[in-house]
């Protein structure tokens, strides 16, 4: 939304007082609005949900091992392709450092109806990154390696297999909760029923709906994404991220899933490796509503 759209907001919730405080704090998003299509006819290399991946010619299709799920054999299986991303359509909405060409794709493990979790029990995951050569605004895009629309593989569940989406791109704004309730909370004062109060007008009117996003805060539901990456850092080979700055690459809404328990997913990146289009140790984390 617009910062008029939220300022009338927030006013015809009762916070007026409060819009010079929030409007600091309020961050550029990008949401990426699934358009049903018929037919998978959009052009290689072009931002889409679902349908069949566009990947390097002779690049095997991302799959995760199984060893550490109980009860099922020691076996690998392909991911599920969620979306790409065409850099090109995202730069000129995007505030972070970002890549001017070249395309990124997203990955995610399901197994059963349910998302595929690692040790940490977090979500199986995986972001590719091509690169490329096209300035902003052309449509045939040179990438540095040739692009093949990628059949799906044998072994992926046919409920696995996302249909086709073109995605609508647009400049959003928004702000945290921990932000938002902080600035309604000094100039109002705490109480529970003030409290609540915050936390429905912030999952009513802030958190995007039917849509994924890109940057800004990640959308809470029980966890504070940013803080989960410094523990999962902290406990894990990469203790040097602890005190990295997490930046929410994508927020991907599992709605559309079917799955058990279907929330979000976060795909969060330290900002210095999204400025170098170092796409290795993206983090992936799932909350969902209780």
């Amino acid at each position: 939304m617009t910062r008029q759209e939220l300022r009338r907001i927030v006013e015809e919730n009762g916070f007026k007082a409060c819009w010079p405080e929030i409007e600091i704090w309020l961050q550029r998003e990008i949401l990426l609005s699934p358009i049903e299509s018929k037919f998978d006819d959009l052009s290689t290399g072009g931002t889409k949900q679902g349908g069949e991946p566009d990947l390097p010619l002779g690049l095997a299709w991302p799959k995760y091992n199984r060893s550490n799920i109980s009860g099922l054999r020691n076996t690998s299986k392909p991911m599920t392709f969620l979306l790409q991303l065409r850099c090109g359509d995202i730069k000129p909405f995007a505030s972070e450092p970002f890549p001017d060409h070249g395309l990124l794709s997203f990955f995610v493990a399901i197994e059963q109806n349910m998302l595929a979790r690692d040790a940490n029990d977090c979500p199986i995951g995986c972001v590719l990154y091509v690169s490329g050569s096209t300035p902003i605004g052309v449509d045939n895009a040179v990438f540095s390696e040739p692009l093949v629309r990628t059949p799906f593989p044998r072994g992926l569940y046919f409920g696995n297999r996302l249909p086709p989406c073109s995605l609508k791109i647009e400049l959003s704004h928004g702000i945290g909760f921990e932000s938002l309730n902080e600035v309604i909370e000094r100039h109002f004062g705490y109480s529970p029923e003030r409290s609540e109060q915050v936390w429905d007008f912030y999952n009513r009117e802030i958190i995007p709906a039917d849509c994924h996003k890109m940057f800004g805060s990640p959308s809470m539901f029980e966890l504070d994404i940013a803080e989960e990456c410094r523990l999962l850092a902290k406990q894990s080979k990469h203790n040097s991220f602890e005190n990295a700055d997490w930046q929410l690459l994508l927020e991907y809404d599992l709605a559309d899933l079917s799955m058990e328990n279907s929330g979000r997913l976060y795909f969060m990146i330290r900002r210095d490796d999204l400025a170098t289009c170092d796409f290795d140790d993206v983090y992936v984390l799932h909350d969902a509503p209780h």
